[in-house]
This record gives structure tokens, C-alpha cells and sequence, in this order.
């Protein structure tokens, strides 16, 4: 049961390191064989050497408060080095919403695909090759332009942290054939999951492009599962998956949401490729089921600071006397101190504090999660 708290908290722990990674302060100063799944190795360490840039660790009280700092930061950087274009899958919505207002806003362009639209009317639609999942994926495929570095293709009820993905890929050369993700096997077919999503590099897209250049997209395929026939279609063009766990072993992308990642069943990880260990301390996406869980990841994850030291605006308040304060505090109001009830106190507070539905329509505010 120790162990079991302690690798929880590890794992947030983790996830938060890996954001505050990209938080960091800089100065500005192999083809995949399809026989053979080859592990990542290169290291972003030698990467970010060679850019010639130099890292300062800062405390949130300096970002949050210094307002002449000059310095850039790391995530910002990466971000204009590195082009990643998402292309969300869109089956509901409110979730395709909420990838907007989230995660995608740190995507350099975003795509969306309607695959499915939810409606609370029936609508009868008749199923067919040039409506499935993978016909409407392959066709945007091809029709995307070479401008962008990567392209992350997801479904609308994934997460993704946009800074620990460039931390995994910035090494990598774009031009080069890579497929990355969760890989399973299906068929005598080894494919990414789409559930954890998935990553084609500029070079992968290319030979997918000259593939169905001379191939209509709906041919050799049924109805959807347009992961499985990505992954098919790319193996015959010697585009394979790799094994995309960190250098201890533990996975990246995550076809599912935290509770059966901690929690797993013993189906879970039955077609996986590699054995599957959760989490990394550089995870890169996660099922959140759900738009309404996305917003409470991005304010996890982004607009929650926590502050151990500094003095610019973290400092410790001067002394006061509560009495006073109180008084302050009614006098604000028009309330007189001397006549105020229980229970028009308990009114005020009342009044200050959100309740959980509140606070959940408050993140959905852009001016309440994105603040300087």
C-alpha cells in the first residue's frame, strides 16, 4: 500500500515536473525498419545543447511577479521550432469544444474532422466506405500541406500535453519516416492506438501522400477503424511504430484515462506490443472521456501555480489584527460590525465562494484560464 501512494505520487508529481520542464527559463545565445520496432534513444538533452541555448531554472514567484524579466520561455521556444499540426477526430461536440479552449491552444494549427456528430434527435444516416473514420481521415491526410513539422491526430476525448510532446520529439528528424504512439497488434497488423493518438512525422506523411496518390482512399477498407488502416497502409510504405517509452520503461501515450492506468484490468494491455508500465514522468496524452474533465486538467496543469519560495509577490503578510480585518472586511460591504447576524455572515461567504458547479462553468471562461 506504501509503494502504491508512492508511485501516485510520483506520478503527478511527474506529470507536473514534465510541465514545469517546458516552464524552464532560456537564454537565446535513420529510417524504421518494418521488420524491427526500434526504441527511441535520442536524448533531448544533447538536442537542446546543440541549439546552443543555456537554462535557468526559475520559481513561479519570479514568472508570475517579475514583470522586467527578459528571458524566454522553454515551452514558447519549442513551440516555434517545432510545428505541430493537430487534427482532431470530432464525435461529440462539446469534447471538440473543449480540445479548443484546452490542450489544442498550444498546437500551432488545428484541424478539426467531423467524423460523428452527437444529436439529441435521431437521425438516420446510412453507413458507407466515404463516410467512415478512415476515409475522412486518409482524405485530410493527403490534403494536408507540408508546412508542419509533425501532425498528432486524435480523438476528441483525448488529452495531450502539447510541451512534453516537443520535449519527446524535438530530437527527431521531421523529414525522416516516424509513427508514434501506443502500439497494438490487430490482425497480423502492429498500429497506434487511437485512443492514446498518434504522431506521423513531415517524411511519414509524405510517403503516405505518394502512396494514395495513385489509390483512392476507400479502397481495401471497411467502415471505420481508422487507426488499424493508417497503421496498415504506412507499413506497406516501411512506416512502422516504435517503441515510445522513456528510458525506464514506462509509457508515454496512454490509450486510457488515469483511474485504469493506475487501476488497469487484466484485458487492458492484452494487444499492446511492448509491456506497459504506468506512467512517465513525460507523459504525452491520456483518455479524459469527457470535455467537461478536460478543463479541470488545463487548470491543473496550467493556471494552478505552486509557490515554494520567492519574495516578489509570494511574501508573508504583515502582521494584523483579525478584529480589524473583519471590520475591513464588512465596512466594504456596507454592513455595519456591530448589527451583522450568523447568518448574514454566512450569506457573504456565501456569495464569495463557488460551489462545484460555479467553478466548473468558471473554467470554462477564457479571461478566468488564461491570465498573465
Amino acid at each position: 500500500m506504501v509503494q502504491f501512494y508512492s508511485r501516485l505520487t510520483i506520478l503527478f508529481c511527474g506529470v507536473f515536473f514534465g510541465y514545469l520542464i517546458a516552464k524552464s527559463c532560456i537564454h537565446i545565445t535513420n529510417k524504421i525498419s518494418p521488420e524491427k520496432l526500434v526504441k527511441y534513444s535520442l536524448s533531448y538533452s544533447r538536442w537542446f545543447a546543440s541549439q546552443r541555448f543555456t537554462r535557468t531554472t526559475l520559481q513561479w514567484d519570479t514568472l508570475r511577479y517579475n514583470n522586467s524579466l527578459k528571458s524566454v520561455i522553454e515551452s514558447d521556444i519549442l513551440r516555434s521550432k517545432i510545428n505541430v499540426q493537430c487534427v482532431v477526430l470530432v464525435h461529440n461536440e462539446k469534447n471538440a469544444k473543449a480540445c479548443k479552449a484546452t490542450w489544442a491552444k498550444s498546437c500551432n494549427h488545428v484541424k478539426l474532422v467531423q467524423v460523428k456528430t452527437k444529436t439529441n434527435k435521431p437521425v438516420a444516416i446510412k453507413k458507407t466506405k466515404e463516410n467512415s473514420s478512415w476515409v475522412l481521415l486518409c482524405q485530410t491526410l493527403i490534403e494536408l500541406a507540408n508546412s508542419s513539422d509533425w501532425i498528432m491526430v486524435v480523438n476528441d476525448s483525448t488529452f495531450v500535453i502539447m510541451e512534453n510532446l516537443r520535449y519527446y520529439i524535438a530530437p527527431l528528424n521531421a523529414d525522416k519516416k516516424y509513427y508514434l504512439g501506443y502500439a497494438v497488434a490487430f490482425w497480423s497488423t502492429i498500429y497506434n492506438s487511437g485512443q492514446a493518438g498518434y504522431v506521423l512525422s513531415r517524411g511519414a506523411l509524405a510517403a503516405l501522400q505518394n502512396k494514395f496518390s495513385r489509390m483512392d482512399c476507400s479502397l481495401n477498407s471497411f467502415w471505420n477503424r481508422e487507426d488499424f488502416y493508417l497503421g496498415k497502409h504506412l507499413s506497406m510504405v516501411n512506416v512502422t511504430p516504435m517503441d515510445t517509452r522513456d528510458h525506464d520503461g514506462y509509457s508515454r501515450f496512454h490509450p486510457y484515462s488515469w483511474h485504469q492506468a493506475l487501476f488497469p484490468g487484466e484485458n487492458y494491455y492484452k494487444t499492446s506490443v511492448f509491456p506497459t508500465k504506468c506512467c512517465s514522468n513525460t507523459s504525452i496524452s491520456f483518455q479524459a472521456i469527457q470535455g467537461d474533465k478536460m478543463y479541470t486538467f488545463h487548470y491543473l496543469l496550467y493556471v494552478l501555480q505552486i509557490f515554494t519560495d520567492g519574495h516578489l509577490g509570494n511574501r508573508a503578510p504583515e502582521p494584523f489584527d483579525d478584529k480589524q480585518v473583519l471590520k475591513n472586511f464588512l465596512r466594504e460591504r456596507n454592513i455595519p460590525y456591530d448589527n451583522v447576524t450568523s447568518e448574514e455572515y454566512y450569506k457573504i461567504w456565501e456569495r464569495l465562494i463557488d460551489d462545484p458547479t460555479s467553478f466548473s462553468a468558471n473554467m470554462r471562461r477564457e479571461d478566468y484560464i488564461a491570465y498573465d
